[in-house]
C-alpha cells in the first residue's frame, strides 16, 4: 500500500484542470505543494485558481503557499521588467532591436504563461554578426563575463548558440546573449534567419521584439527536449502546453499547420513530436487528428517508442512521485542524451575528458554557477 499520494500526478491534474484543486485531500495537497515548489509552479497554480474562480475555496495552508509563490513571481516580474527597461534605454539602442526570449518574452508579450512564472535569468537573441558587438556594448554598462577559463570561452563561442553568460557587477542579474536556439554542434543545424526576420513587436513602447508565435513554441520545445537538466521540466512543458492552446484559441487549427511547417523548415519536427506527446500525456493538451498523423511520421518505431515515451515522462516527474528510482535513472539517461545531441561523439568525449580532468578550479566562487552545459 502506497503511503504518500503522487504529488506529480496531482500537480499535472491541477495544471490541466484547475478545478481539481478543490478535490484534493490534505495529503494530496502536501505532495502537490512540494511538487509545485520544486518546479517553480506555485505562483502558476494560484493564478490558475484565480482564473477559475476557486481560490476562495482552497484550504488555508495550501492557499498561503500558492499565494506566496505568486507574490514572489510578481516581485520577479517587476525586477525583470526593470532590467529590461534599463537595457532598452542603454547602449543596445545602437543596434537593431534585440529579440527577448523565454521568460522575458512571455512577460513583454503578455502571454498567459507569464503570470506566476519565475524567470531565472534574462535571454536576448541577436543575429550572429551582432551578438559580440552587443556583448562589447554591455561591458560598458557594468556587465561582466562569468566564465574566464579559456576552454569555457572557446566552448561557448565556437560550439554553442550563445556567448558565455554575463552578470551585472552590482545587481547580480544574469544575461544570456544568443545567436541561435540550438548549438552549432547540435545533431541538426538550425538556420536562425527566419527566427530573426519574422520576429514581432510587443505591446507598449518597448524596442524589444519577440519570436513569432510558432517560433515561441518551437523555442520552448528545443529548450526542454534538447536539455541535459530536467529539474524544472514540468514548468517548461507547461509553457509549451499554454503557448499552443493560447495561439490555437487565437488562430484556430491553422496554427497547427503553421507550427508543423515551421518545425519541418527548422528540421526539428522530431523534437516537436516528443514534446506534444508529453503535453498530451501530462497536461491533456488537445491536438487535432491531422496534426497527430503528421507528427507520427517523426515517432520512433514501435519497439522503441514506448520506452522513449516513458523516458521523458519519468524525467518530468518531481521527487514527489511513486517511482523515484526509475525517475532518477530516466534523468541520468536524459542527461547523457542531451550531451549526445549537442556534440558529435568524438567532440563530446574530448569535452567531458577536459571537464573531468583538465578544467581548473575557479579562483573565487562565482554567483553564476552554471557549467557550460547548462543554459537558459
Amino acid at each position: 500500500m502506497r503511503s504518500q499520494p503522487d504529488g506529480t500526478a496531482c500537480l499535472c491534474r491541477a495544471l490541466a484542470r484547475p478545478e481539481s484543486m478543490t478535490e484534493l485531500s490534505p495529503r494530496q495537497w502536501e505532495g502537490t505543494v512540494a511538487a509545485a515548489r520544486e518546479t517553480s509552479l506555485l505562483g502558476t497554480l494560484w493564478h490558475l485558481a484565480v482564473l477559475a474562480g476557486i481560490h476562495g475555496q482552497l484550504p488555508t495552508k495550501p492557499a498561503q503557499h500558492l499565494l506566496g509563490g505568486y507574490r514572489l513571481s510578481q516581485h520577479n516580474a517587476e525586477a525583470l521588467r526593470w532590467e529590461l527597461q534599463i537595457l532598452d534605454q542603454g547602449l543596445l539602442t545602437k543596434l537593431p532591436p534585440a529579440i527577448a526570449l523565454k521568460g522575458a518574452a512571455y512577460l513583454l508579450a503578455e502571454l498567459p504563461n507569464a503570470p506566476g512564472r519565475v524567470a531565472n535569468d534574462l535571454d536576448l537573441l541577436f543575429p550572429r554578426d551582432q551578438v559580440e558587438q552587443a556583448e562589447s556594448l554591455l561591458f560598458f554598462e557594468g556587465w561582466n563575463t562569468t566564465h574566464h577559463d579559456e576552454y569555457d570561452q572557446r566552448y561557448y563561442r565556437q560550439w554553442m548558440h550563445e556567448l558565455p553568460p554575463l552578470q551585472h557587477h552590482k545587481r547580480g542579474t544574469t544575461l544570456d546573449l544568443h545567436h541561435n536556439i540550438l548549438p552549432e554542434t547540435f545533431k541538426v543545424r538550425t538556420d536562425a534567419t527566419p527566427l530573426i526576420t519574422q520576429a514581432t513587436s510587443v505591446p507598449g513602447s518597448w524596442r524589444f521584439k519577440t519570436l513569432a508565435p510558432t517560433h515561441l513554441v518551437l523555442h520552448s520545445v528545443v529548450h526542454l527536449f534538447s536539455e541535459t537538466e530536467w529539474d524544472r521540466g514540468l514548468r517548461d512543458l507547461y509553457d509549451i502546453h499554454t503557448l499552443v492552446t493560447h495561439f490555437v484559441s487565437q488562430q484556430g487549427d491553422s496554427f497547427w499547420s503553421k507550427l508543423l511547417d515551421e518545425a519541418e523548415q527548422l528540421r526539428i519536427g522530431w523534437l516537436l513530436e516528443r514534446a506534444i506527446a508529453c503535453c498530451q500525456a501530462r497536461l491533456l493538451t488537445p491536438v487535432p487528428n491531422e496534426a497527430q498523423q503528421h507528427l507520427k511520421a517523426h515517432a520512433l518505431s514501435k519497439p522503441f517508442q514506448a520506452a522513449n515515451r516513458q523516458l521523458f515522462l519519468h524525467g518530468l516527474n518531481t521527487r514527489n512521485s511513486h517511482t523515484p528510482r526509475t525517475d532518477a535513472l530516466a534523468r541520468g539517461l536524459l542527461f547523457l542524451r542531451g550531451h549526445y545531441l549537442k556534440m558529435p561523439l568524438p567532440l563530446l568525449t574530448r569535452h567531458l575528458f577536459h571537464k573531468a580532468f583538465l578544467a581548473k578550479e575557479p579562483e573565487t566562487p562565482q554567483s553564476d554557477d552554471r557549467g557550460p552545459e547548462t543554459h537558459g
